[in-house]
C-alpha cells in the first residue's frame, strides 16, 4: 500500500524530463561515436592521399627510366633493320646477332604502384576529400593505370605470338626452328624478316603516342591536384 502511494506521487514531468535527458544522452553519445569515426577515417584517408602522392612521383621517377630503355629498344632495332638492309642475312656475322638478340629480348615491363589507390577507392575514403577535381582525377588515374597495364600485356603478347609464328614459320630447318639465327642468305626471307620488325618497332612507338604521354600527363596533373589540396 505504502509502495502504490510512493510511486503515485511521482511527477509525470519529472519522468518525462528524465526521458528527455535519456534520450539526449543516447543521441550525443551517437554523435560523439560518429564524429569520432569520421575523424579517424577523415585522418586514414589523409595518409593514404599521401601515401598515393609519394607513390605516383616514385611512379614517374620509374616510368622516365622505362621510357629511356623502351627508347633504346627502339634504336636497337632500327639498327637491326638497317644492318640487315645493308648486309643481308648472314648467320655467321656476330654483329647481326647481336642486334637480333637486343631486338627481340630488350622487351621491358612497367607496373606503376596501385596498392594505395586501390584501398582509397576499396575502402570508402574519397567521400573524406572534399574536393571534387581531386576525386574525379583519381578515378583517372586509376584508369589510366589499368590501361597502360592492359596496353603491355597485350603488345607483349602480340609481339611474341608474331615472333613465334613468324619466325617458326620461315625457318627453313624443321630441327633448329627455335634457333632463329641459322637462316641462309635468302632475298624472300630477308624481306619477311624486315617486315617483321618493322612491324614490331611501329608498335612500340604507337605506345608513347598513344599510352605513354597521356600517363604521364595524367600523373603530374594528379600529383599537382594532391600537392593543392594538403
Amino acid at each position: 500500500m505504502k509502495k502504490s502511494l510512493l510511486f503515485e506521487k511521482i511527477d509525470p514531468i519529472s519522468r518525462l524530463v528524465e526521458m528527455l535527458i535519456l534520450s539526449l544522452a543516447i543521441s550525443l553519445g551517437f554523435i560523439v561515436e560518429n564524429f569520432r569515426e569520421g575523424y579517424s577515417e577523415q585522418i586514414k584517408s589523409e595518409k593514404l592521399i599521401s601515401s598515393l602522392l609519394q607513390d605516383l612521383k616514385g611512379d614517374l621517377l620509374r616510368f622516365n627510366e622505362f621510357t629511356q630503355l623502351r627508347k633504346s629498344l627502339i634504336k636497337d632495332v632500327y639498327h637491326f633493320i638497317h644492318h640487315v638492309k645493308k648486309n643481308g642475312l648472314n648467320k655467321n656475322n656476330i654483329d647481326q646477332q647481336t642486334l637480333f638478340a637486343k631486338a627481340i629480348f630488350s622487351w621491358t615491363y612497367f607496373k606503376p604502384n596501385t596498392a594505395n589507390i586501390e584501398q582509397i577507392i576499396s575502402s570508402g575514403a574519397l567521400r573524406y576529400l572534399g574536393e571534387k577535381d581531386l576525386i574525379y582525377q583519381i578515378g583517372i588515374i586509376e584508369a589510366s593505370n589499368i590501361s597502360l597495364i592492359d596496353r603491355q600485356e597485350r603488345e607483349h603478347i602480340q609481339n611474341w605470338n608474331t615472333f613465334e609464328n613468324s619466325l617458326e614459320e620461315i625457318n627453313k630447318n624443321p630441327n633448329i626452328k627455335n634457333e632463329y639465327m641459322f637462316w641462309e642468305k635468302d632475298k624472300n626471307l630477308e624481306k619477311q624478316i624486315i617486315n617483321l620488325f618493322e612491324n614490331y618497332v611501329f608498335i612500340l612507338r604507337s605506345s608513347f603516342v598513344v599510352d605513354y604521354d597521356e600517363y604521364i600527363n595524367q600523373v603530374n596533373k594528379t600529383i599537382a591536384l594532391i600537392e593543392t589540396n594538403e
